[in-house]
């Protein structure tokens, strides 16, 4: 079994990126373990390593957890909430304390917002390709077409078909990967 680990966002205390989270984790097929990640429960501080990214020396407790579970992930799901046509400020910190982890990693996007996050969803797969990440694809929710304000889905059947397919990519993508190493 393939560990799919699912990343939400959005820290405020008011979001709906757990109910997202929970429709991608059922709608990935049972082909994924599916892991979460809230980063509003790992509490990033802003960037504090002594040494950048890039130097692969990670020395405090919280980069070394953070680390451990992106190479636990053999793919990932981001749910990426679009907070004025970009992706979280958590997020990028997040992406930022790690470099070398996101290279080939397989890495979807399922974006939520008024417009289907397709901005935040562009900006966060340009930064994911400055890091070598693999970017399959990505989904986009709309508000009052997908889900409400409140968080309840309403996502059609062709969007749930889009996930599916996206799933697969993941799937592609992460057997690739493994035949390589």
């Amino acid at each position: 079994m393939n560990n799919l680990s699912v990343i939400v966002s959005s820290t405020r205390p008011q979001r709906i990126g757990g109910q997202v989270a929970d429709w991608v984790r059922q709608g990935v097929g049972a082909e994924w373990d599916t892991t979460l990640i809230d980063l509003a429960a790992l509490d990033l501080p802003f960037l504090n390593e002594d040494l950048p990214a890039g130097s692969g020396v990670y020395t405090l407790p919280h980069t070394l957890a953070w680390k451990a579970m992106v190479d636990a992930s053999d793919a990932i799901a981001i749910v990426n909430a679009e907070y004025n046509g970009f992706f979280t400020a958590p997020l990028k910190n997040a992406i930022d304390y790690l470099r070398a982890e996101w290279a080939d990693k397989p890495i979807a996007i399922v974006g939520y917002g008024w417009g289907g996050a397709g901005r935040a969803n562009t900006a966060l797969t340009q930064l994911l390709n400055n890091l070598k990440a693999n970017v399959v694809g990505e989904v986009g929710l709309f508000f009052n077409t997908d889900l409400t304000l409140e968080g309840d889905l309403t996502v059609t059947d062709a969007k749930a078909d889009e996930l599916r397919a996206l799933s697969a990519k993941l799937a592609e993508a992460q057997t690739a990967v493994s035949e390589a190493a």
